[in-house]
């Protein structure tokens, strides 16, 4: 009974559904991984180089509140006026509120000192207060606010820090300034941020404490204006050192403690961690920079989910796109298969009416017209291959009997006629030497041999007979060189009861002979055998001068010759050896054969050859 699953059309609509689900499957999927991996990057990198610009544009806005103090610090013009304008005042004038009470020569190092402060702060403004102080209580001011004043340095407490804090700078955290406040239109107070640094003569010796101010706002406005663009995406703090929050202003430290406990294990390098927010439990991700500038620290933190909402949509709109297109192939595949079963039906009734008696007859082909040019061929392929089968059955009989022809004329050519040669005048040789042990046993061999080449009662022999023989005629020629002629047989005990062609290690070791005597003894020849996967090898291999390219490159003109035309050629009693070889092996082990040339690391050459094990019924 027939199987309905098995049917052409199930079948190739299966295979097909089955092609196009896993291909289509992996390559969405690759696609997604792909994609998400870009987004999901895009994504961290965009907070981490937000984390990086915002700490970039504060250090520049510190570093011009900066170079201000440095101008001051190293002008020595700057410096002596303020010592000559602090030094010729008395306790009264020192809190006096107007310049008639100060003396002439120190109203006019304050103007010029003034000027000079104003020339320090530049056009551009970079910070909107100076102020110089001397170490006792006098301070003078330049900028929004002017004049000289008066200060208690024990109420001061950035006082004892500067001070102490020799060769660098103080950055004090944002305070209320209601000083700054009143220039401003704003009814707010306003908060400031003050920079200090001590000055010193030529001496070395600090002489006062220079202060600039710049307004909190002015500093934080590219924080102000992103957050303005992006109100419900990112928060930003920032805090210092000491983890006290230097903005946002006025915020409770508890709600971002978690944050900045974070940083003690927060690696810098990295682009951003996961943090769980304490009060909504959400995923977050955090991104901190650090500034070795100002030791202020920005936090970047965004929720995980609204970071990858791009890579969400991407998602669903993946899905439903792969599921329309998978849909729409499968239908697709559906009725291909359909289509091409119709066609192979009327085939099979074609091929199902083909009788033996019709050999020969060849009928008027009937046109399919299924649409696919491949099945119309293939039905009128079937309705003459009547005609044909007569033909390819000719040809298949003369293909045998060729093949038959080259194994006979395979055997029959494998005896070198230098061998017999070189044997003979060897014997005649050590004849005159009276040389008899060694004639008689050189006589052995060469009778052994010749017996085993000239005995046809089979076409194949096991391995250890061919590498008994083949062990006879090395012997021949090394009672000839003597010890000038090494040789070693390493054969896999396994394989020497398989079956092979006959004389087709014999003739490799005559090829190694004839090339490894070409120069100066000691001369190797090295015989391995091994069996891998039911495949038989075996390799012989010298320490001669090699092959000769113009030799090699005439073997593979010929063998290539031989596989376009399938033709044997006519073999020849001398000069065949290798290419004898590897007719035979093609003639019995067709594709499964090997036939190799190498040349050996260590000089010399190597052949290998082999095929596949048959199995014995």
């Amino acid at each position: 009974m027939l199987n309905k699953f098995k049917n052409i059309q199930t079948i190739l609509f299966t295979t097909y559904s089955l092609i196009i689900i896993i291909v289509f499957t992996v390559l969405v999927v690759w696609i997604y991984l792909w994609v998400s991996d870009l987004l999901r990057e895009n994504a961290t990198d965009s907070i981490y180089n937000l984390a990086q610009s915002t700490q970039e544009k504060l250090d520049l806005e510190i570093q011009k509140m900066d170079a201000v103090t440095l101008d001051v610090m190293y002008s020595n013009l700057v410096k002596d006026l303020f010592i000559e304008y602090t030094s010729g005042k008395t306790e009264e004038q020192l809190h006096a509120s107007t310049s008639k009470s100060i003396p002439m020569n120190n109203f006019e190092s304050s103007k010029e000192l003034a000027d000079i402060l104003a020339i320090a702060i530049g056009p551009s403004r970079p910070v909107d207060q100076v102020y110089l102080y001397d170490f006792m209580n006098s301070v003078y001011a330049n900028g929004i606010e002017n004049g000289h004043q008066s200060y208690d340095p024990t109420k001061e407490d950035w006082y004892k820090t500067v001070t102490e804090n020799k060769k660098g700078k103080f950055i004090h955290p944002p305070v209320p300034d209601e000083k700054m406040s009143k220039f401003l239109s704003s009814n707010q107070v306003q908060y400031s941020i003050s920079l200090f640094r001590l000055f010193y003569d030529q001496e070395n010796v600090a002489q006062g404490i220079v202060e600039v101010k710049q307004y909190y706002n002015h500093i934080f406005k590219s924080i102000m204006d992103y957050l303005d663009r992006n109100p419900n995406r990112e928060k930003i703090i920032v805090f210092d050192d000491s983890n006290h929050i230097i903005y946002p202003l006025n915020m409770n430290q508890s709600d971002y403690e978690p944050y900045i406990t974070k940083y003690s294990n927060y690696n810098n390098d990295d682009k951003y961690t996961i943090i769980t927010n304490p009060t909504t439990k959400e995923k977050e991700m955090l991104s901190i920079k650090h500034s070795q500038f100002t030791r202020w620290n920005v936090a970047i933190i965004i929720s995980e989910k609204k970071l990858l909402a791009p890579l969400s949509l991407f998602a669903k709109r993946t899905v439903f796109v792969a599921i329309l297109i998978l849909i729409f192939a499968i239908l697709l595949s559906f009725f291909s298969a359909k289509r091409i079963t119709l066609p192979i039906l009327k085939i099979h009734r074609t091929i199902r009416n083909i009788r033996l008696e019709d050999i020969g007859y060849n009928p008027t082909p009937q046109q399919l017209n299924s649409g696919l040019n491949e099945l119309d061929q293939l039905h009128l392929s079937f309705i003459n291959m009547n005609s044909r089968l007569k033909n390819s059955m000719n040809e298949l009989l003369l293909s045998q009997a060729q093949e038959l022809q080259s194994k006979m004329i395979a055997l029959q050519s494998q005896m070198n006629p230098h061998f017999l040669y070189n044997t003979i005048m060897t014997i005649r040789i050590m004849a005159e030497e009276n040389m008899n042990s060694q004639i008689i046993e050189m006589s052995d061999n060469l009778s052994d041999m010749l017996r085993y080449i000239s005995s046809d009662e089979s076409l194949e022999v096991d391995i250890a007979t061919e590498l008994h023989y083949t062990e006879k005629y090395i012997n021949i020629h090394q009672i000839r060189y003597g010890s000038q002629l090494q040789y070693s047989f390493e054969i896999d005990p396994n394989m020497l009861d398989l079956k092979i062609p006959k004389l087709i290690i014999q003739p490799l070791v005559e090829n190694a002979l004839k090339f490894v005597t070409r120069k100066a003894s000691p001369w190797h020849i090295h015989i391995v055998g091994t069996i891998t996967n039911n495949n038989w090898q075996i390799t012989v291999s010298d320490n001669g001068l090699g092959f000769n390219d113009q030799q090699l490159n005439l073997l593979y003109e010929k063998i290539e010759k031989i596989e376009q035309s399938k033709i044997m050629p006519g073999l020849k009693l001398n000069g065949m050896g290798l290419l004898n070889i590897y007719l035979r092996l093609k003639l019995q082990y067709q594709a499964k054969m090997v036939f190799r040339i190498a040349y050996n690391s260590n000089g010399g050459a190597s052949v290998t050859i082999g095929g596949f094990i048959v199995e014995e019924e």
